[in-house]
């Protein structure tokens, strides 16, 4: 399904750019304001919650704790269920509407099924979850809320669990609701949308953009979104792009330092060890075919980050800047670090960080963070001591 028949690579949806809108602020606010430039054919079929639209904001605080001039944060923490996902499950929803569905399913360690929980539980849809053993609780029980059956798959293998769940989809009539274009070139497509809305909300585009990695989508569809700009004569150039993975789980890292192609990466599962960014620790890069793309054509990289970079990370973003992020998101802010202590990233260069998802999402990675309360006794004596 959705393949080439020839060489068996992934189908990559084709926008006529001929009907793609001067771009400018115009209603709806939210990402469907691009809706000529996103694979629904009828307006009816769109379910919406606002997703998309999300600042952009200039941090110098973080930027001088990180050594840079200019660093950019896309906050995608504000999207509805809080996570950039839930531009790409929009556009999943509303085509599975387009095509009749009655039941999704879906495989995620959390910011997906949340997602596709909502949206679902807005368009009237069952919804079956499947996720990782290593999933977070906090997820979890936020896509239970709105409705969906989930089941917890004992195993750290995404792609066995892709694997067995499109069978199911097959033998059951369900819609695959994968955010992977491996397995549904759909859903991918909505997260072009912050290319876009980068492109209009920046005076000149950054030097260099940074984003977190598991099945590489998010990086594939930056850079889609900006060559499709570039195609509408908005931009000549494309901003270079951070890959930023788990040190636990590292097939994009591995596939540019071994100059693998998609097929060879899909190939190819990795092990995945124990982390706290389950959210970027896929086996496999099922988005290879754009994510490699996105890194070799602008001259960019992937790079690694420990647990304990991630989570030093997630407490200066909070402490410099007010966002609070999953350590996944974080990774970015560590990524840059590290590319700063090495002077990969020069000071002078301009930087936007990609925030996927909020903090919210994993409290008990944030609990490692922060001190206990400190309980005192209602007098005014014990008052009188603070400073």
């Amino acid at each position: 399904m959705f393949r080439c028949k020839t060489c068996n690579a992934p189908t990559v949806v084709a926008i006529n750019m001929s009907d793609a809108p001067a771009l400018g602020i115009s209603p709806p606010f939210s990402m469907w304001r691009y809706s000529s430039l996103l694979p629904v054919e009828e307006s009816k079929w769109i379910v919406s919650q606002g997703e998309g639209q999300t600042p952009l904001v200039e941090s110098p605080t973080l930027a001088r704790e990180l050594t840079v001039t200019k660093l950019l944060l896309k906050n995608e923490t504000l999207n509805p269920t809080g996570s950039f996902k839930d531009r790409q499950v929009s556009v999943g929803i509303s085509k599975a509407r387009e095509a009749a569905a009655h039941t999704i399913a879906v495989v995620s360690s959390g910011n997906v099924a949340a997602a596709a929980a909502s949206y679902s539980a807005v368009a009237g849809m069952k919804c079956n979850i499947f996720a990782p053993s290593n999933a977070p609780e906090e997820k979890l029980v936020q896509a239970r809320m709105y409705g969906a059956t989930f089941y917890r798959v004992n195993t750290l293998s995404s792609s066995r669990i892709f694997e067995l769940v499109a069978d199911a989809c097959t033998r059951n009539n369900w819609y695959l609701l994968s955010t992977a274009g491996l397995y549904n070139p759909y859903q991918v497509e909505g997260a072009k949308t912050i290319a876009y809305e980068l492109f209009e909300q920046s005076d000149a585009l950054p030097d260099w953009i940074v984003a977190p990695v598991g099945g590489g989508g998010l990086i594939g569809a930056l850079w889609r979104g900006f060559a499709e700009l570039r195609l509408l004569g908005k931009l000549e150039t494309i901003p270079r792009i951070v890959g930023v993975q788990s040190s636990a789980c590292t097939p994009l890292v591995k596939a540019i330092q071994k100059a693998l192609t998609p097929a060879e990466v899909i190939a190819q599962p990795v092990s995945v060890g124990n982390t706290i960014a389950g959210a970027i620790a896929d086996d496999i890069l099922f988005d290879a075919y754009t994510a490699l793309p996105a890194i070799r054509q602008t001259s960019g990289l992937a790079v690694s980050v420990s647990d304990e970079e991630m989570l030093e990370a997630e407490k200066l973003l909070a402490r410099t800047t007010g966002i609070f992020a999953e350590p996944a998101s974080a990774s970015t802010i560590a990524a840059v670090k590290k590319l700063r202590a090495s002077d990969i990233i020069s000071e002078s260069e301009s930087i936007c960080c990609i925030i996927t998802g909020s903090g919210f999402k994993d409290m008990h990675s944030a609990k490692k963070l922060v001190q206990p309360p400190i309980l005192i006794e209602p007098l005014e004596d014990a008052f009188m001591k603070l400073d």
